[in-house]
């Protein structure tokens, strides 16, 4: 008699049986997140003044330096001025690019030499507002020292640096040569520059 098949085990297999019914969700790609456009700084936008001179064109200047006074331009030209109050011709060129480096020791804004062609100083802002805080009739000495004592005063205290020092060689030859010799004006003069002329005017 032919024996009986056994039943084959069936093992239930609870983990997997859970997986199966645990679908796995579909991966989502992360959405990428917003970035703001970049602000870009607005642009500053240079305008130039146009000009009426070529590089070439020949433009007066008067010295307001005591002695001899020599200036050589970024074109390498040398130009001589002979003494204080002389006027010489500077190629635009040369003093445009004089007028545009603003600082104490340029020849324009210490300033050595200053230009008397008002067309050019309005082209340049920083030039024109330099000018207007002194006294400014041609860089003309003479004139200030023919002011009232307290008027004269006022004029040289508002006067830069450079023509400070200019000044002082001014008023030193006048006095050499008796031009000047008002004992109030020359006090006053050494206060407000820091000099001992009264003391050149007893001597003399």
């Amino acid at each position: 008699m032919a024996k009986a098949k056994k039943k084959e085990e069936v093992m239930f297999d609870f983990e997997e049986a859970i997986k199966e019914e645990v679908k796995e969700e579909p991966k989502t790609e992360p959405k990428p997140k917003k970035v703001a456009p970049k602000k870009e700084a607005p642009k500053t936008i240079r305008v130039e003044t146009p000009s009426n001179f070529n590089e070439k064109d020949l433009i007066p200047c008067k010295s307001v330096t005591s002695g001899g006074l020599s200036f050589i331009g970024a074109s390498g030209k040398k130009y001589r001025f002979s003494d204080y109050g002389a006027v010489e011709y500077v190629e635009f060129g040369d003093l445009r690019r004089e007028a545009q480096v603003v600082n104490s020791t340029n020849y324009l804004y210490y300033p050595r030499f200053i230009v008397i062609d008002p067309e050019f100083v309005e082209q340049f802002p920083k030039l024109e507002e330099f000018y207007s805080q002194f006294y400014t009739d041609e860089g003309d000495f003479d004139k200030i020292l023919d002011l009232p004592k307290n008027q004269m005063k006022e004029a040289i205290e508002k006067l830069p640096k450079g023509c400070k020092e200019a000044l002082k060689g001014i008023v030193a030859t006048k006095l050499d040569d008796g031009v000047l010799d008002s004992v109030q004006k020359i006090k006053m003069l050494d206060e407000v520059l820091g000099t001992n002329m009264l003391l050149m005017l007893a001597n003399n």
